[in-house]
C-alpha cells in the first residue's frame, strides 16, 4: 500500500513538471607480494604518474584470502573476469559510468555505517522507502552496510528508434534510488532480509533527436545536471499510470556489502596502498583536500598483487590548482577506459565537489573493467555492439593522528559532535568506540554513535 501510494504522488509531480516543461579480519604484515616503493620527491608529482620501482622481496600487508573478495568468503578469483565479447546485432552501444565508496581506518579495514547521502538528489527520483530520508531512503537496513554504490549512469547510442530491456543485478548489495521508473526490482519493499539480491529491470525506448526540453528541469549547479551533458541516445518510459519519463540516461544507485581487495593503510606519515587482487588497477590517485589546498599524487597503474608506498602528501597546492589539476588527471584516465570525452568530462563535473572539495584523505582508483560484470551483472536486449563499463573506487582514509585526536577527546570530554566530524562521522566513530579503554568514555561515543546513525 505505501509504495503504491507513494509512487502514484510521485506520478503527480512527474506529470505537473512534463506539462509545464564492520571489520574483518587483520592485516597478514608478513605476506612478500611485491611493493612499488616511492621516494619523497617521485611521491608529490602532481601533474604525471611517478615513476615506480618493484621490489620483489618487499613486505606488503596483504589481507588473509576470507577478506578479499564479494560477500561471504568469496576469495581473489572472484575479482577476475573475462571481459565480454558482445555479438553484433547492430545499431546500439552501451557506456555506463559509476563509483563506489568505502570508508578504511589506518588499518585498512572496511568500516560500516555507511548510508548517509552526501549528494541529494532531485525529489522525483524514485526510491525505495520516499517518506523518509534515514538509511539512504531504504525502509530499513538489517545489517551494517560497508559500500556506498553512487551513481552509476547508463547511456545508449543509437541511429534509430528502438526499445531496448535492461537486467541489473546487485548480488552483494540492493539499488534504493532509480530514474526513470523501472519495470520491477527485488527484493520488495519490506522484505529486505540482508543487504543483497538486488536487481532491477528497465524497459525502454530510445528516440534519437528527443528534446532535452522535454526532462524534467534541473539547475545547472544541480548534481543531476552535469550527466545530461552527453551526447548520448534519449531514453523514454511509459510508466504504470500512462506518465512518459523522459531523460539522458538511466541512473541508480544503493548500498553494498561487497569489499573489494584494495587496502589502504598508514603509519608513522607513511601509507601504503595495496591491491591484493589478481587483476591490475588502472590508475592510482591519492587526494589530500585541506581548508585551504590540496594535492594530489597521480600514481599510474598498480599491478596485480602488488602494493604502493608513499609519505602521507600535505594539502600544499593552491586550492584552484590542486581541483584543476585532479579534474584534468582523472579525467584523462577515464576516457581511457573508453569513456568518451564527454562521458568522462560528466562524471567528473558530477564529484568534483565530492571527491576533489571533501576535506581528508582518499585513494580513487579506475577498477578492472571485469569487476564491474561481478558486482553488477548486466543483461541488455537487443545485445549491444559494444558495452563500456567503468567504475572508480573510492576509499576514504582515516589517518592515525586523526583517529587518535578523536579518541583522546571522548576520554577527555573534549565537544565533539557528529556534524564536526563530516559526512563519514558514523565510520569514524564505530572505529573510535573499538579504542576507548574507559565507561564513561564508551557510553559517550555511543550516544554520539547514535546521534550520528540517525543521521541522514
Amino acid at each position: 500500500m505505501l509504495r503504491a501510494s507513494s509512487k502514484l504522488l510521485a506520478t503527480f509531480f512527474l506529470a505537473a513538471l512534463l506539462a509545464g516543461c564492520g571489520p574483518k579480519s587483520t592485516p597478514d604484515q608478513t605476506s612478500t607480494e611485491p611493493v612499488v616503493t616511492l621516494d619523497d620527491a617521485s611521491a608529490k608529482l602532481p601533474e604525471a604518474a611517478a615513476e615506480v620501482v618493484i621490489d620483489e622481496t618487499g613486505p606488503a600487508g596483504t589481507l588473509e584470502p576470507d577478506t578479499l573478495g564479494p560477500g561471504d568468503g568469496a576469495n581473489d578469483e572472484a575479482w577476475s573476469t573475462e571481459l565480454p565479447t558482445s555479438s553484433a546485432d547492430g545499431g546500439l552501444v552501451v557506456h555506463e559510468w559509476g563509483t563506489f565508496t568505502s570508508v578504511q581506518g589506518p588499518d585498512g579495514l572496511s568500516i560500516g555505517g555507511l548510508h548517509h547521502e552526501d549528494e541529494a538528489l532531485p525529489f522525483w527520483v524514485y526510491r525505495r522507502n520516499w517518506s523518509d530520508p534515514y538509511n539512504y531512503f531504504f525502509e530499513e537496513l538489517p545489517e551494517e552496510p560497508l559500500q556506498q554504490l553512487e551513481t552509476p549512469v547508463l547511456y545508449f547510442y543509437s541511429d534509430t528508434k528502438q526499445s531496448v530491456k535492461v537486467d541489473v543485478s546487485f548480488p552483494e548489495g540492493i539499488v534504493g534510488q532509480w530514474f526513470p521508473d523501472a519495470a520491477s526490482y527485488s527484493p520488495a519493499v519490506g522484505e529486505i532480509a540482508a543487504i543483497a539480491s538486488g536487481a532491477m529491470t528497465w524497459d525502454l525506448t530510445l528516440v534519437p533527436g528527443l528534446d532535452p526540453a522535454t526532462f524534467v528541469p534541473v539547475e545547472p549547479d544541480e548534481i543531476w545536471a552535469p550527466s545530461r551533458r552527453v551526447a548520448s541516445t534519449p531514453v523514454e518510459m511509459t510508466g504504470p499510470y500512462g506518465t512518459v519519463e523522459r531523460e539522458q540516461f538511466v541512473f541508480y544507485r544503493g548500498l553494498g556489502m561487497f569489499d573489494p581487495p584494495v587496502r589502504v593503510t598508514s603509519a608513522a606519515g607513511e601509507l601504503q596502498i595495496t591491491n591484493a587482487s589478481p587483476d591490475a588497477l588502472a590508475a592510482v590517485f591519492v587526494l589530500r583536500a585541506g581548508t585551504d589546498g590540496g594535492t594530489v599524487t597521480a600514481l599510474g597503474p598498480l599491478p596485480a598483487e602488488a602494493s604502493f608506498e608513499l609519505p602521507v602528501p600535505d594539502a600544499d597546492a593552491p586550492l584552484a590548482t590542486y581541483v584543476a589539476n585532479a579534474r584534468a588527471q582523472l579525467a584523462e584516465a577515464l576516457r581511457d577506459t573508453g569513456l568518451t570525452d564527454d562521458e568522462a568530462q560528466a562524471m567528473v563535473d558530477t564529484w568534483t565537489r565530492s571527491w576533489f572539495g571533501n576535506l581528508g584523505l582518499r585513494v580513487l582508483y579506475v577498477a578492472p573493467r571485469g569487476w564491474a560484470d561481478a558486482l553488477l551483472p548486466m543483461e541488455v536486449a537487443p545485445t549491444p555492439t559494444e558495452v563500456v563499463r567503468t567504475l572508480v573506487g573510492r576509499i576514504e582514509a582515516i589517518l592515525p593522528e586523526e583517529d587518535l585526536a578523536l579518541v583522546e577527546a571522548l576520554h577527555e570530554g573534549k565537544d565533539v559532535s557528529p556534524a564536526s566530524l563530516g559526512r563519514f562521522a558514523e565510520p569514524r566513530l564505530r572505529h573510535a568506540l573499538l579504542q576507548l579503554s574507559t565507561p564513561a568514555a564508551r557510553e559517550r561515543c555511543q550516544a554520539l554513535l547514535d546521534e550520528a546513525h540517525a543521521t541522514p
